[in-house]
């Protein structure tokens, strides 16, 4: 990833009492929501360099709100922030309870849109989201004690009598000074039977990060889709590599877009020498971008949804995924479909930077490259 002018801090300690002065993790429960009703507990994170965020406790440990410095970087649905609700793993239910944010986590068991996946009849995007985490550790920086790092744990399960059972132990990491944020994620098959298996962090940017004139930051071999999909047709669409690498750059609002209109990629990212794929967004007006690095053997696809609303609903996703969001029908990947054994467990991690000033949106623009078929 590409080094960020915000360097490693270190503080003296003989001139603050509260770390909290600096940044940290602090816990608590929101008691009102816009709408009315309780939002649930949070923890609010503060990296110290500009990037604060809310960790949605009650929705899986998600992140919703995220700043840098006096900029918004991520959409926000009109939901506001809800308490998980079962009622949402119908259909696109899902949809009354999202509260958007800079990550949704889909899975554990199947994503994507409602469909029929080995006669289980799926819901948008799985249940992760509607469950609650159990925080296991919280770990402040102590630079006292020459501890710059910050830690929460959680510990989150979607279970059933008799199965399935998916445990998800998730940590979100930063480091003081550091505009950056790290989830890692251990998912575990704790039923006596296989199960299903798909995973995605849909990252969802809004404005002003999101605004005409910025540009899509990826390369590799992809497939177009576009919703509603034409009469007796499947989403998948063909388009041409032209057409393709124009859809890298964001327009403003369209009204074609309204109501459930759009569009996207499923890129199969090309990595690094480190077998790491990077992606991200750049908005040169405001000299800020957002960089997404991850495991190409985790997670091979990333998933580029845009959705430009002409009232409000202005937002993109870059989704990086392993399974499948259209469903192994028509999903020929190797990966589409997956399955965890008995006691089985994957590992996944996404690191999420910040980027200011024309030297570091360089070092991201560099892992630009064309999409083609």
């Amino acid at each position: 990833m590409a080094k960020t002018s915000a360097s490693r801090v270190s503080p003296d300690p003989n001139k603050f009492e509260n770390i909290h002065q600096l940044g940290g993790i602090r816990t608590g429960t929101l008691d009102s929501h816009p709408l009315g009703g309780p939002g649930g507990r949070v923890a609010l994170v503060d990296t110290g360099a500009g990037l604060r965020f809310t960790v949605a406790l009650d929705r899986g440990g998600d992140i919703v709100d995220a700043r840098f410095n006096q900029h918004a970087l991520a959409f926000l649905t009109p939901n506001g922030l809800l308490p998980p609700n079962h009622a949402y793993h119908s259909g696109i239910e899902w949809l009354h309870g999202w509260a958007g944010g800079l990550v949704t986590t889909c899975g554990p068991q199947y994503m994507g849109g409602p469909r029929e996946e080995d006669g289980v009849q799926t819901s948008l995007h799985g249940h992760y989201s509607n469950l609650p985490a159990a925080v296991e550790q919280l770990i402040n920086p102590d630079p006292q004690h020459d501890r710059l790092d910050m830690l929460l744990a959680m510990r989150v399960r979607d279970s059933r009598m008799f199965g399935p059972v998916v445990e998800v132990r998730r940590r979100i990491r930063c480091t003081l000074g550091r505009p950056e944020i790290i989830i890692e994620d251990e998912v575990t098959n704790r039923a006596d039977t296989r199960c299903a298996h798909s995973w995605l962090y849909h990252c969802n940017l809004g404005y002003p990060l999101l605004d005409r004139g910025a540009r899509f930051i990826y390369r590799g071999r992809a497939q177009y889709w576009v919703l509603p999909a034409p009469p007796g047709q499947t989403l998948l669409q063909p388009l041409s590599s032209e057409g393709m690498n124009k859809l890298k750059c964001v327009p403003d609002p369209l009204p074609e877009h309204a109501g459930f209109g759009e569009r996207g990629l499923m890129v199969e990212v090309t990595p690094d020498r480190r077998g790491m794929c990077r992606a991200g967004l750049i908005n040169d007006r405001l000299k800020l971008g957002v960089e997404l690095a991850w495991p190409a053997k985790a997670m091979p696809r990333l998933a580029n949804w845009q959705h430009y609303g002409p009232r409000g609903c202005y937002v993109t996703g870059l989704e990086p995924f392993s399974g499948s969001l259209i469903g192994k029908a028509i999903d020929k990947h190797p990966k589409a479909e997956q399955y965890l054994q008995p006691g089985e467990s994957r590992r996944y991690s996404l690191t999420l930077r910040v980027l200011s000033g024309a030297a570091e949106l360089r070092g991201l623009a560099a892992c630009d490259g064309p999409v083609a078929p």
